[in-house]
């Protein structure tokens, strides 16, 4: 039904009436625009697959060697702009052939530097969750972020953007509570002092507070390897989650850097409190001499400026500690960018886990992916 929606709504695009005066634009990497004296509307979408290799009980059960591919992602986005309303629906596809909605929201933009955001969309709570997949600089984000981030959910958000600073607040839809709505609240502010063509410097504060749909929280979490079968942590017990992160990042030229502090606390109730906190620190450099956009309190993918492509490298180092295990991982990566909408990424992963019991768990494993962004 999902599919069939977005399939209707896309082909209502398309079929743009005749006697509106209509102008069409397309870009590599930025989709579809499509322009009438009354509204702007926008199609596009992300295809990544990716190839998985491993070794090392870090990433497998069985402390053997393993391999795999998956679509990583397959989306397809319709937005539109009418007036001081803005609505974007966009869908998900896997291999199964299922289908889901990752966005479905609408927002309002008729106040002074004010956005009202109601519906499905991402809530605001840290840079490498905030940076679109297509747009982060390793193939995976860490492991404390997809543990602590809240990514998308159904509720309601005010905020306001600019280049220099940015603040976003909302209540959020966390899951059934009994009867009632497991309810979140959750926030994020960024103030970048120095932001000019050459130079960024970004900091950043995220909270989030939010009661636990059936009593129980997930902090299970690959090292940084997608397809591997073996995850620390766990699912922990609890009635409600309270969590901040800081972030920081710079850049300068084809130099940049960023790295974000997260921590939190399961509140048991009738159990023991639990911990989770955890950090990562990452550095890039773009061999070809682009520099990294940066717009509204978050980055952009690199942009080639030559027919030939541009490369770049980057190195990071992430610790996640949920509770009494420690989980650690370095990546090395190199990425080529052939045009803004096609890149090709090279990850090299190596990961080392201390179980609560003090059993540790190592491994190294090989990731690539490739992705077009339409």
């Amino acid at each position: 039904m999902k599919l069939k929606l977005l399939a209707v709504a896309i082909a209502a695009v398309i079929s743009t009436p005749a006697f509106a005066e209509t102008e069409a634009k397309s870009k590599a990497g930025g989709g579809m625009s499509i322009k009438t004296d009354e509204v702007n509307i926008k199609v596009g979408g992300r295809l990544m697959y990716d190839i998985d290799m491993w070794d090392g009980d870090a990433f497998s059960d069985t402390d053997t060697s393993g391999s795999d591919s998956e679509l990583r992602r397959a989306r397809i986005y319709v937005s539109g702009e009418f007036g001081e309303w803005e609505a974007k629906v966009q869908g998900d596809f896997d291999d199964e052939g299922d289908t889901g909605l990752s966005d479905a929201f609408i927002q309002y933009n008729g106040w002074d530097n004010l956005e009202l955001v109601l519906g499905k969309h991402k809530e605001p709570f840290g840079l490498e969750e905030n940076t679109s997949s297509k747009d982060i600089t390793a193939i995976e984000r860490t492991m404390v972020t997809n543990a602590l981030a809240p990514g998308k959910n159904y509720g309601a958000s005010l905020g306001s953007y600019n280049n220099d600073y940015t603040w976003m607040v909302g209540l959020y839809d966390q899951g059934e509570e009994g009867n009632n709505i497991a309810t979140g609240v959750t926030g994020r502010m960024t103030f970048a002092p120095v932001n000019t063509d050459n130079q960024t410097f970004h900091l950043g504060f995220g909270f989030r507070q939010s009661r636990l749909a059936g009593n129980e929280y997930g902090a299970d979490q690959r090292v940084e390897i997608h397809t591997a079968d073996y995850k620390v942590g766990g699912d922990i017990n609890g009635e409600s989650i309270s969590a901040y992160n800081l972030e920081f990042a710079y850049a300068a030229g084809p130099f940049h850097a960023q790295a974000e502090y997260f921590d939190a606390e399961v509140d048991g109730g009738n159990f023991a409190d639990t911990d989770i906190e955890g950090y990562y620190a990452q550095f890039g450099y773009v061999l070809t001499g682009e520099a990294r956009p940066y717009s509204k309190g978050k980055f952009k993918r690199v942009s080639p400026k030559g027919k030939d492509g541009a490369w770049e490298v980057f190195g990071r180092f992430s610790n996640y500690e949920p509770g009494t295990e420690e989980a650690e991982a370095f990546t090395l990566g190199l990425n080529y960018y052939a045009s803004k909408a096609v890149r090709v990424g090279l990850n090299y992963v190596n990961g080392d886990i201390t179980e609560a019991a003090g059993n540790t768990r190592d491994g190294d494993a090989i990731a690539v992916r490739f992705q077009y962004v339409f």
